[in-house]
């Protein structure tokens, strides 16, 4: 029995000896080829993107390091054939393993500006099969950019084996173009439809380029193809970009609702001008950076879920300090607009002063969630970021819950009976006082909820709310105070009004308006779009 087992050891051995020898000749035979001739070099350097591209991790490792060491000019050539990589000490190519034999009399070998592309190429064309998946995208990117030198079997099997659209869409385009290069009209009209299968302006350009050769428009059957190619690309490409308008108007919907949400409760409630609304979004922000803060020293594993923490988080500190704001200033100001619009511009000053000195007057940096990073191509033109989905989403999902409190809550009725009738109200007992104080604490809360979305797409600093003020006073005049359906109809109106006029005319134009729109509609509507009955 121990016999059995010491010879089938033996055996194995035996392969296992007989193949590294095996792949050690093969190896010396490639690189006895790439030192030979220059007609070889070519060859070997495709031989050796093969083996950087099998399944053996070996071969692998192997082939990674030839390529970069001819990159570096790190391969040396002998007199006799013989390849060996600079070190201390020199390794064999072949084996990776210390040289005894070399000598230091060789000169490694420097690759022409020609070759040197040729490197870049197979060194490209290894990293498609990496893991990782950024990795990947810079090596497509390499091998579109020298099209003309890429494998087609392992482009395409590279393709095949893409998870990622975008990626793979780079990769089929480069093999397209190094088909539009060729002479053979099959090839011509197989490159041209399979650019046209993805549109994208890369690709429309790479036609546009080809279309202006003299020997395409020598061939009608080649320019009409691509001439419907282009047609085809022109209208995925406009369509994406009517979904990307689309889908901007609506995160830039989202930020105006949960900037609005709050003062059309104050507004509608109490007839409250608050200028310092902005503020309590610039306090939800910073109160988001502290929990950002506070959970990468003391909670690293939890990172990502920070800004789930800084919902409630800024929610209540924002709410403190409205009612705080509300029982040390404004309850002594009401039906008095002009000192209230005085007063709250003055604690407006102060709080961004206040900020100033905590946390300075530049820009603070957040650490975007992993789950919040990056986005999906859905179509042609048409790119959704994950967090600008994440505002539409969360920005849905607290309408809701308001909605839900002033619907179905006993503070939501009192709420809406003080607004209708505050004086009847009282006499019936409710204790508008109180109710006045929660209102302004829920309406600070929900900017500064506005706040921390705010923190994931905008630029967070002490002067980020004044910017919103503006929009918020206009979004609720024109769907009406106190008005919930009409703060979300007319957030939807203007965020897509401006987002559509925004990128053919500018910003500015947008403004402009935007704000003629609503001069507009307040003339024949003075109460807004939805308008709130309330008993004379």
């Amino acid at each position: 029995m121990k016999k059995g087992r010491r010879f089938l050891l033996a055996l194995m051995c035996m392969v296992l000896v007989s193949t590294g020898a095996h792949a050690a000749t093969d190896r010396g035979a490639l690189l006895t080829a790439f030192c030979a001739t220059d007609g070889s070099k070519v060859s070997a350097l495709g031989h050796f993107v093969e083996a950087g591209v099998s399944d053996d991790p070996q071969e692998r490792a192997w082939a990674r390091q030839i390529v970069d060491a001819l990159h570096n000019g790190a391969l040396v050539c002998s007199a006799s054939g013989q390849a060996s990589l600079q070190g201390t000490p020199p390794l064999d190519a072949a084996t990776l393993k210390p040289s005894a034999s070399s000598n230091a009399a060789d000169l490694p070998y420097v690759p022409s500006i020609v070759m040197m592309r040729k490197l870049a190429v197979a060194s490209a064309e290894i990293d498609l099969f990496s893991a990782q998946q950024d990795v990947r995208a810079n090596a497509a990117h390499q091998i579109d950019k020298f099209f003309t030198l890429l494998d087609p079997a392992i482009v395409s099997r590279a393709i095949k084996h893409e998870h990622d659209p975008d990626i793979a869409s780079v990769l089929t385009v480069a093999m397209a173009k190094r088909g539009l290069s060729s002479a053979d009209r099959a090839d011509r009209l197989a490159a041209i439809k399979a650019v046209a299968e993805v549109p994208s302006e890369t690709a429309r350009t790479a036609l546009a380029n080809f279309v202006a050769q003299d020997s395409v428009r020598s061939d009608p059957e080649v320019m009409a193809a691509v001439q419907g190619a282009i047609r085809d690309i022109d209208t995925a490409l406009s369509f994406g970009k009517a979904l990307s308008i689309v889908f901007s108007g609506l995160s830039y919907a989202g930020v105006l609702l949960l900037t609005a949400l709050g003062l059309s409760i104050v507004f509608g409630l109490m007839g409250v001008i608050n200028l310092a609304h902005g503020e309590f979004i610039m306090i939800g922000a910073y109160s988001t950076y502290l929990v950002e803060r506070f959970m990468q020293t003391y909670l690293p594993g939890w990172f990502d879920t920070y800004i789930f923490v800084a919902i409630p988080v800024a929610f209540v500190i924002c709410a403190i300090s409205g009612m705080l704001l509300e029982f040390f200033v404004i309850r002594f100001l009401y039906r008095r607009p002009l000192e209230t619009l005085l007063a709250t511009w003055a604690v407006s000053i102060a709080l961004i002063k206040l900020v100033q000195v905590l946390f300075g007057s530049q820009n603070v940096e957040f650490v975007t969630p992993a789950f919040l990073n990056g986005g999906m191509q859905v179509s042609a033109g048409f790119f959704v970021t994950y967090n600008r989905v994440f505002a539409i989403v969360l920005a849905m999902l607290i309408f809701a819950a308001t909605f839900a409190v002033v619907r179905l809550t006993k503070l939501g009725l009192l709420m809406r009976a003080t607004t209708q009738l505050r004086d009847i109200a009282r006499c019936l007992g409710v204790p508008a006082e109180r109710v006045d104080r929660l209102a302004f604490g829920l309406g600070a809360g929900l900017a500064g909820l506005a706040g921390v979305v705010l923190t994931q797409i905008a630029s967070v600093n002490p002067s980020m709310g004044t910017g919103f003020v503006v929009d918020s006073f206009m979004v609720v005049v024109l769907g009406g105070a106190g008005s919930l359906l009409g703060t979300v109809v007319s957030s939807l109106a203007l965020g897509e009004i401006n987002q559509f006029i925004e990128p053919f005319y500018g910003a500015v134009a947008a403004k402009v308006v935007v704000l003629l729109l609503i001069v507009l509609i307040i003339q024949k509507r003075p109460q807004g779009l939805f308008a709130l009955k309330t008993r004379a």
